[in-house]
C-alpha cells in the first residue's frame, strides 16, 4: 500500500471516530434535555403541591371539614396531575373499614362504583402507619393487589393522614398508564407532598378541636350564666313584684305609686306566744314555715301580692301592682281558703293530740301607696290608713273567723254572706263597721 493510500485510510478512520463521537455526544445531549424536561415537570408539580399546602395553611378554624376535604381532593387531582384522587375516612369511628369520600376521577373512571366500595385495611398495615406506592407490574403483597383491584387504577399511592399519632384517614391518588411518559408513575416526592398536606390537615384539625372545646366552654359558661341569672331573677321576684323588678332593672330606681282602691289582708295566729313557749326554736320555725308555705300557694294562685311576714303575722294585698276590679272578692276567697286550711290542720292534730294554731284574718279596702324603701336589703311595702285599718280588723276579729271592714263589705256583699257585728274606733278613720264573712249557702 502506497504512502498516500495509508494516509487516506488513516484520515477516514479519524473521520469515522469523530462521527461516532459526535453521535454519542448528540445522544447524550438529547438524553440530558429529556432529563432536564422531566426534572422541570417534577419541579412544577412539586411547586403545585406546595401551593396546595400554602392554601391549607390559610384555612381558618371556622371552616367545615366537608368543604375543606372536597376542595383538597380536587387540588390533589388537578395540581399533582393525577387522574384520580380521594380522601378515605372511617365508615364507623374506630373501625378499619374506610369509605372513599370526595372522590375525583377522570371521565371514564368508574367513579360511582368505586365510591360505593369499602376499603378494608389490615390491622398490621394500619398499625404500621405505612404507605403504598404502586408502579411495578406485579404488587408485592395481597393488600397491594387488593388496592389495585378495588381502586381500579394501575399506578397509585395510598398514604395515611396522621393526627396526634393516630390515623385520621388515608389519601388515595392514581394515574393511568396510557397517559404516563416512559418510566413515569407515582413518584416518592408525591408521597412527600401528601405527607406534608397531611401534616397541615392535622394542624387544621387541632384548630377545629380547640375551637370546638372553646365553643363548648362558652356554651357551658353561657348556660351557667343563664342559670345564675334565672336564680337571681327568681330571688328578686321573691322579694319584689315582677313589674317592680323590671322598673328597677331598667331605671335603677322605683318610684312610689298611688293605688286608689285595693284590699289589704292580715292574718295572725291566736295565742302564738303561749303556743311557742312549748316548742324549741327549730320546731317553732318549722311550724310557721308549714303554714306560711300553704298560705303562699293560695295567694300566688289567686294573684294576690305577698308583702311581708312579721313574726306570726302575714300581710298581703289584692289589686296591685296590676290593678283589678275584683280585688276585694279574690282577697275574701283567699281568706276563706286560708281559714279552711288552718281549721283542717287543727282537726287533724286534735285527733292526734298534737299542738295546732288557730288564726284570725282581717281585711280592709281603700287607697294605699306602694314602693321600695332604702337602698340596702330593700323591700316592697305599702303605706296608708287602709293598712292600719286592715290590721285593726284582724286584731278585732275572732279565731276561725274572717273580719272585714265596711269598705270591703260594700264590694263583696253580693258574692258572700256577711253578718254585721258592730263598730270599733280607728285612728284617722273614726268608727268602722265590721262584718264576719262566710260563703253563701
Amino acid at each position: 500500500m502506497s504512502s498516500l493510500e495509508e494516509k487516506l485510510e488513516q484520515a477516514q478512520k479519524e473521520i469515522n471516530y469523530y462521527k461516532n463521537r459526535l453521535k454519542d455526544l448528540t445522544t447524550t445531549c438529547m438524553s440530558l434535555e429529556y432529563r432536564n424536561s422531566d426534572l422541570s415537570k417534577d419541579v412544577i408539580q412539586m411547586a403545585e403541591g406546595l401551593k396546595v399546602i400554602a392554601e391549607l395553611q390559610n384555612v381558618d378554624a371556622n371552616s367545615e371539614l366537608d368543604v375543606l376535604f372536597d376542595n383538597l381532593a380536587e387540588s390533589i387531582n388537578v395540581r399533582l396531575k393525577m387522574d384520580v384522587a380521594s380522601i378515605l375516612l372511617p365508615e364507623v369511628q374506630g373501625t378499619l373499614n374506610f369509605r372513599l369520600k370526595y372522590l375525583k376521577g377522570f371521565g371514564t373512571y368508574n367513579t360511582e362504583g368505586v365510591r360505593e366500595k369499602i376499603i378494608e385495611v389490615p390491622s398490621a398495615f394500619f398499625e404500621s402507619k405505612n404507605s403504598v406506592i404502586l408502579n411495578q407490574d406485579e404488587p408485592h403483597d395481597e393488600f397491594e393487589k387488593y388496592l389495585r383491584d378495588q381502586l381500579e387504577i394501575h399506578h397509585l399511592i395510598f398514604s395515611p393522614i396522621i393526627h396526634n399519632r393516630e390515623i385520621l384517614g388515608y389519601f388515595f391518588a392514581g394515574r393511568r398508564p396510557q397517559l404516563l411518559q416512559k418510566g413515569k408513575g407515582v413518584l416518592p416526592y408525591h408521597l412527600n407532598i401528601l405527607d406534608a398536606i397531611g401534616g397541615v390537615i392535622s394542624t387544621v384539625q387541632n384548630q377545629l378541636e380547640r375551637q370546638a372545646v372553646l365553643e363548648r366552654l362558652v356554651e357551658e359558661r353561657t348556660k351557667e350564666l343563664k342559670e345564675e341569672k334565672e336564680i337571681s331573677e327568681n330571688l328578686l321576684l321573691n322579694i319584689l313584684p315582677y313589674e317592680t323588678t323590671q322598673e328597677l332593672k331598667a331605671k335603677g330606681t322605683v318610684k312610689a305609686k298611688d293605688y286608689n282602691l285595693v284590699t289589704v289582708l292580715f292574718t295572725d295566729f291566736k295565742n302564738f306566744t303561749q303556743f311557742s313557749a312549748g316548742l324549741s326554736s327549730k320546731d317553732l320555725v318549722e311550724q310557721i314555715d308549714f303554714y306560711y308555705r300553704e298560705i303562699d300557694q293560695i295567694t300566688s294562685r289567686l294573684g294576690i301580692e305577698k308583702i311581708k311576714t312579721i313574726g306570726d303575722s302575714y300581710m298581703c294585698v289584692a289589686g296591685l301592682p296590676v290593678e283589678r276590679e275584683d280585688h276585694a272578692v279574690i282577697a275574701v276567697r283567699a281568706a276563706l281558703e286560708i281559714r279552711d286550711f288552718v281549721d283542717q290542720v287543727k282537726q287533724e292534730r286534735q285527733k292526734e293530740g298534737r299542738p295546732y294554731f288557730e288564726i284570725r284574718i282581717g281585711l280592709n279596702s281603700g287607697p294605699v301607696v306602694a314602693g321600695i324603701v332604702g337602698i340596702k336589703k330593700f323591700a316592697y311595702d305599702i303605706w296608708g290608713d287602709t293598712v292600719n285599718v286592715a290590721s285593726r280588723m284582724e286584731s278585732s276579729g275572732e279565731a276561725g273567723k274572717i273580719n272585714i271592714s265596711e269598705s270591703t263589705f260594700q264590694l263583696v256583699q253580693e258574692e258572700f254572706s256577711c253578718h254585721y257585728r258592730g263598730e270599733i274606733p280607728a285612728k284617722n278613720a273614726g268608727n268602722i263597721r265590721m262584718y264576719f264573712v262566710e260563703p253563701k249557702g
